[in-house]
């Protein structure tokens, strides 16, 4: 496994409803950082991959619900190729943290579902395991 150096990765986390995280009604919660906020979404709409799991189902293996974007049967494979990659190579998330630059919290994230990887976390991420995780990517990494 080789060393990568660049900048920390950046991952797109998806909401679809603002989230209230304080709220200023002059109680104790009030002060502070507490005060209301509102988290906006960046994922054009769209929940969190491993949302459009139908019922039942267990991510990354679980069947998707019928009107899942294409996003989501994306997330998915890639958390299992990376999930499967890292078991063949005996890496694990920290491992892969140090030599990527890609922190182990977000390479979590993406084998949980709760994000969608960009392509230059894609890209460090296959350059460091030596393989490809994106179906149809050339072996030439």
């Amino acid at each position: 496994m080789g060393k990568v150096t660049a900048a920390p990765s950046h991952v797109v986390h998806i909401r679809t409803k603002p989230t209230v995280v304080g709220v200023i009604d002059g109680t104790a919660a009030d002060s502070g950082a507490g005060r209301y906020r509102r988290l906006m979404g960046r994922g054009h709409g769209e929940d969190a991959p491993v949302a459009y799991l139908a019922a039942g189902g267990v991510w990354p293996d679980g069947q998707l619900v019928p009107d899942a974007p294409p996003s989501a049967s994306a997330a998915q494979h890639l958390a299992r190729t990376l999930h499967v990659a890292m078991e063949e190579t005996g890496t694990g998330q920290r491992a892969l943290a140090a030599a990527t630059g890609v922190a182990h919290t977000t390479i979590g994230r993406i084998l949980a579902g709760a994000v969608l990887c960009d392509i230059g976390t894609l890209a460090k991420l296959e350059h460091a395991l030596g393989r490809p995780l994106w179906p149809g990517h050339a072996a030439g990494i």
